[in-house]
């Protein structure tokens, strides 16, 4: 009882002091804003005062790259040679899966291989699929399958697969040895966890253009694009992994006289087995995260089909490579995690047909039958075109259809929603004076998790001041904050739905899986069909995306609230509405936040993709950064975003964590 009372008595301390700071910030914000004078400094960051280190490093960068040379070597000379490098497993499984390979001989001859016939891939895929995740997981693959041969995109998804798969690898393999390497070296985990933070929030379109800088415009440099996007979760799964490995394993491993090499690779890392192929799914599904954005960089596939389809408004092709990179991704998103979940079977199969026990024989027998028939019947090489359907018409009708039916009612929700509620709340982000802006959300840091995050706050806002980019982060910010409060509205009573009905779960879950499987490009397709280009548009598709975590996480906390504390509520006589607001919301409070927080972090890595459809912010300087070859621009614009999205990932959890630790928060 002492506890609690010494508890509240801090926290009332600390409650006056807190008040005192954020009134005094919100008090000097207004006064500049009623006392006008926006050529203030105060106001208004003075353009002469910025800070150009965007152009410096432009200049650097280019220097570094083209100029600067070691032994009459320079730099993308060394970056080209590793690309070529990386090229060859790419250019091997295009070649298998749906190219062929061509070889000229020294008097001039032409040797050509085809590709392995489209039912030889059809089959070993569909088999696979069996094999690590059961007859549902390969009726989805054979469907799939069977969508890119009927839609004629059989060419593009046999690329966008093969640089996925290479991707894949070469994200997991690094992640693996980061990961080990921060598990051994605290000091080294010390570095390397700032770096995947700035990794992960620091938008993608702000290191694609020193990628294509030291790379080139080829689908190889849309690869290590993907592969530095989606490393990161991998590394941080496998050092996570290995701290939670049982000190008894290790402790095994030393006693069998393994070294320090063998215990890791031969005990430690198999002892984590499942959290790293957990990670593995994460790196699968950041990868298709990456291929249409990957596709501006010429990576090509599907994610080319799609972007080129929205770039010339053919929304029936864009619609049809969106359904594929789907379909592509559920289908790889369930085989990576029913094999992450499934537990080793060391027991011998005896029962069962023949074939079965010699599957891969089987398997073998088929694909080369296969290809000797291939070459007696062409159909089965290439899929024949008059075989294949095209929706495009279809699409292009629904569109018009729409446009013509609801027309009114459309541009009414798009008008009311601009002039009402967009429109004033850029205004108002854009009118707050900067330091005011600063003063008040160092105010709000400082009562939420001390001066440390204060000084963080207010130093990353300062630096979007002095480096001229205020005005595009406002932008930014008014979008984002939009969206997340509109996607909470929603979300909330969604999630605390599902938490209560198991009915409602068997719809919510299943709902918000595919929704979560979904590319983030392919959002914008029926948003830009339905409400064209621009901040409304760009609003809808972040509120789309961004609506699973919050739901999900609603969710959980309904479902993690103790039945005890339920009992009690009963018990003292609550209704089932005094229950829900006084007992069930509260106690679900920390997961709530843990839910908008991630909700903030989706909206952030959507706001980036929403510069395609004309939304005017930071993200659209790092998308003309990338026209212009300017990497400083692309670079500190994407650091702007980055830092915007920090401060709200340290505010939000530093708000849940404090809500944990009072008193009874976490006997939930």
């Amino acid at each position: 009882m002492s506890d609690i009372v010494l508890y509240w008595r801090e926290q009332g301390r600390r409650f006056s002091l807190n008040t005192i700071l954020l009134a005094g910030a919100v008090l000097y914000t207004v006064f500049l804003c009623l006392a006008g004078g926006r050529e203030s400094w105060l106001n208004s960051y003075p353009e002469e005062w910025n800070w150009t280190i965007a152009q410096s490093i432009t200049v650097t960068v280019k220097y570094v790259v083209n100029d600067l040379a070691l032994g009459g070597v320079t730099l993308a000379e060394v970056t080209r040679g590793i690309a070529g490098v990386l090229e060859m497993p790419m250019v091997a499984l295009q070649g298998i899966l749906s190219e062929g390979f061509t070889f000229y001989g020294e008097s001039g001859d032409v040797i050509s291989i085809p590709s392995l016939p489209w039912p030889a891939v059809v089959f070993a895929m569909v088999v696979f699929s069996w094999r690590a995740a059961g007859k549902g997981v390969a009726a989805l693959a054979l469907a799939t399958l069977i969508y890119f041969l009927i839609f004629d995109l059989w060419h593009p998804a046999m690329l966008t697969l093969s640089s996925v798969m290479v991707a894949v690898f070469v994200s997991f393999a690094l992640g693996l040895l980061l990961g080990a390497w921060g598990y051994r070296s605290k000091r080294a985990n010390a570095v390397l966890m700032p770096i995947y933070d700035v990794m992960q929030t620091i938008p993608t379109f702000s290191y694609l253009v020193p990628v294509l800088l030291l790379f080139g415009f080829n689908p190889i440099a849309a690869m290590i694009a993907t592969v530095i996007y989606a490393m990161p979760p991998m590394a941080r799964v496998t050092t996570l992994a290995l701290q939670r490995v049982p000190a008894s394993i290790s402790d095994f491993g030393t006693m069998s006289g393994c070294t320090r090499r063998q215990k890791m690779w031969m005990v430690l890392l198999p002892a984590s087995r499942q959290n790293l192929l957990i990670g593995l799914n994460q790196v699968i599904m950041l990868t298709f995260a990456m291929v249409i954005i990957a596709s501006v960089i010429g990576a090509g596939g599907l994610g080319g089909k799609v972007y080129q389809g929205l770039k010339a408004l053919r929304i029936g092709e864009a619609v049809e490579a969106g359904i594929a990179i789907t379909l592509m991704a559920i289908t790889l998103d369930q085989i990576s995690r029913a094999i992450a979940l499934r537990r080793p079977d060391h027991t011998e199969a005896t029962a069962g047909p023949l074939w079965r026990k010699h599957l891969f024989l089987v398997s073998t027998v088929f694909v080369l039958a296969m290809i000797v028939l291939a070459q007696l019947f062409p159909m089965l090489q290439n899929y024949p075109e008059a075989a294949t359907i095209s929706t495009g018409s279809l699409w292009n009708d629904v569109i018009l259809w729409v446009s013509d039916t609801y027309y009114s009612q459309i541009k009414a929700v798009r008008e009311a929603s601009i002039g009402y509620v967009m429109r004033p709340v850029k205004t108002f982000f854009l009118s707050v004076p900067w330091t005011g802006f600063t003063f008040v959300v160092a105010a709000i840091s400082f009562a939420a998790g001390g001066r440390k995050l204060a000084i963080i706050s207010g130093t990353l806002l300062s630096f979007i001041a002095v480096t001229g980019y205020w005005e595009q982060a406002m932008v930014s910010l008014y979008l984002v904050f939009l969206s997340v409060v509109i996607t909470v509205i929603i979300a909330l009573p969604i999630g605390v739905w599902a938490g209560f009905s198991k009915m409602a779960d068997r719809i919510v879950t299943p709902t918000i899986d595919t929704l979560q499987t979904l590319p983030s490009f392919v959002y914008l397709i029926p948003v830009v069909m339905l409400v064209g280009v621009g901040e409304f548009a760009g609003l809808i598709a972040i509120v789309a995306y961004s609506l699973p975590p919050g739901v999900r996480y609603a969710k959980q906390g309904i479902r993690n609230i103790a039945q005890q504390s339920i009992e009690v509520a009963v018990m003292s006589g609550c209704t089932a509405r005094q229950k829900l607001w006084h007992v069930q919301v509260p106690l679900a409070l920390p997961d709530i936040m843990l839910g908008i927080n991630q909700t903030i972090m989706f909206a952030f890595g959507m706001l980036v993709i929403t510069a395609l459809v004309g939304t005017r912010g930071l993200e659209h300087d790092t998308l003309v950064a990338i026209s212009k070859v300017q990497p400083g621009e692309g670079i500190v614009a994407g650091l702007c975003i980055a830092f915007l999205a920090i401060i709200a990932d340290r505010l939000i959890s530093q708000a849940s964590r404090n809500l944990q630790h009072q008193p009874g928060g976490e006997g939930r």
